[in-house]
Order: C-alpha cells, then structure tokens, then sequence
C-alpha cells in the first residue's frame, strides 16, 4: 500500500492543507476508514512495478508527479484546482518530475479517462471552427498580445504551415524565457477569443486567463508541451495586464470577414 495525496503531502509538510481522507495506490482490499478518515483506494495493474512491496508514504517527488498526471484531464469531480494548488505548493518545495513514473501514470489515466483527440496538423480554418462564437480573426487577437513584432508561434511554424509547429524550432531555438512568452500569448489570445471579447469585455480578465490555462493543458496541447506549461505552472498562475495590452493594439484586429486570414 502505498499512501498518496493530501494526507502523504501533510506527513511530508505539516504547513500543506488538511487531508479530509486517505488516498492510496494499494492491489489489496483495505479498511474503510484509517485513522477515523475514509480511505479512497485506487488500482491499477500497470502501478506494481512502481508500488512494488511498499507499506509508505509517496515521495515528494513521487507526489509531484502524481498531481502533475492528474492536470491533463479536466475531470466531471471538479478536481482540477485541486491538484494545480497541490503542484504549486510541491513545486515551491522543491519536488521534481519523475519522468519514468509520469509516463507510467499518463498510461494509465489516458486508459481511464481516454486518450487525447487533436490534429495539429490541419489548417487554421478546420482547426479554429467549432462551436465557439469568433468576431476576429484569430492570428488578429495573438497579433495584439504579441511580447515582441509578431507572435512568438510565428517562429515556430514549419514551412508553409499555418498551424502545425516545428518541434525542433520550439524546443531547441527558443530560449526558454521565449518559451514561457510563447504559451502566455496561446493563453491570452484563447481568454480574449473565447470570453473577453465575446463578453464586450465585461468578464475578470484573471477569471477569464485561468479558464484559458486550464484549457490550454486539458483540451489544447499535449505531450512535451502540456508538460512544460504543467511543470512551469509557477511561471503562468498570474495574468500579466494582457487585456490592456490588447486593448491598446485594437487596429490590429481583422473582423471576419475582412482580409485573407478570415475563416
């Protein structure tokens, strides 16, 4: 058996919440309840090469890359929140990725809660055209939360492509701080596209970012780049002053309609 969630987070540091029960990795039948908590069992066959033999609390490590595996899915239980405050918190302690464990676990959960559907490869017209209201054209509203001249995705596009990236391109020619700005302008520009500007701008624009982080990791990437925004989750909690920023850049946005780039 092996003891994980908040109740092995609190015997690692008391200063982390409360556990309100007992979550745990066990291929045995266990008590309802331990320690006057009730027990949340979980099993999986492809976990006993990790679990092994083992009557103990998970590492910190362990933890971390526990909670990460559980931000790639937005589950019906509400628990996505949850599990970002716990990677926070873990991170700040100075936990690290196991990545052998994260492989592991990501099988596991994408046979529970299934398997990632996107195609990045198709074109910006097939990929942005679902049931989402737009006013502007899409490459418009990342043109008006650009860091830099252009959206930093333009350096990343492979030949010819209008959607579909060059890994090499993002992983080995931008620099991380670039990397960090690349997905800030993927959340930004999905908040605004999404909520802000089809609210008239009346929605909280941190509201409106946080949504946009969650769906960016559950429903708009994956891989090594839903990875790296979980792992960095430090680097995207807070919204920087994206609305303003967008706000003042208003001739760069293409109505619909209007210019090559519409859809």
């Amino acid at each position: 058996m092996l003891v994980i969630g908040s109740a092995a987070m609190h015997y690692h540091f008391p200063d982390s919440r409360e556990p309100k029960d007992i979550d745990t990795f066990s291929s045995e039948d266990l008590r309802p309840s331990l320690f006057g908590k009730s027990v949340e069992n979980f099993w999986d066959p492809e976990l006993q090469p990790f679990v092994g033999d083992r009557h103990s609390f998970a590492t910190v490590d362990e933890l971390y890359t526990i909670k990460c595996s559980h931000l790639y899915w937005d589950l019906k239980n509400d628990s996505w929140n949850k599990h970002a405050n716990d990677v926070l918190f873990l991170k700040g302690k100075g936990a690290k990725l196991d990545l052998s464990l994260h492989a592991l676990l990501y099988r596991v959960w994408e046979e529970r809660y299934g398997k990632k559907k996107m195609d990045l490869k198709k074109e910006a017209d097939l990929f942005f055209k679902d049931a989402v209201v737009r006013i502007y054209d899409h490459d418009s509203i990342h043109d008006s939360v650009a860091y830099f001249d252009k959206p930093l995705y333009t350096r990343i596009l492979r030949d010819g492509a209008t959607v579909d990236i060059d890994p090499k391109k993002l992983w080995e020619e931008l620099t991380y701080e670039e990397q960090i700005l690349l997905f800030r302008e993927e959340i930004n520009a999905t908040a605004l596209e999404r909520l802000v500007i089809p609210s008239g701008y009346r929605v909280s624009p941190a509201r409106s970012y946080h949504w946009a982080l969650r769906r960016t990791i559950t429903s708009l990437t994956k891989g090594k780049s839903a990875r790296f925004v979980v792992t960095n989750l430090s680097e995207f909690w807070k919204a920087d002053d994206y609305v303003t920023r967008h706000r003042s850049r208003l001739d760069k946005l293409i109505p619909l309609g209007v210019g090559s780039g519409s859809m």
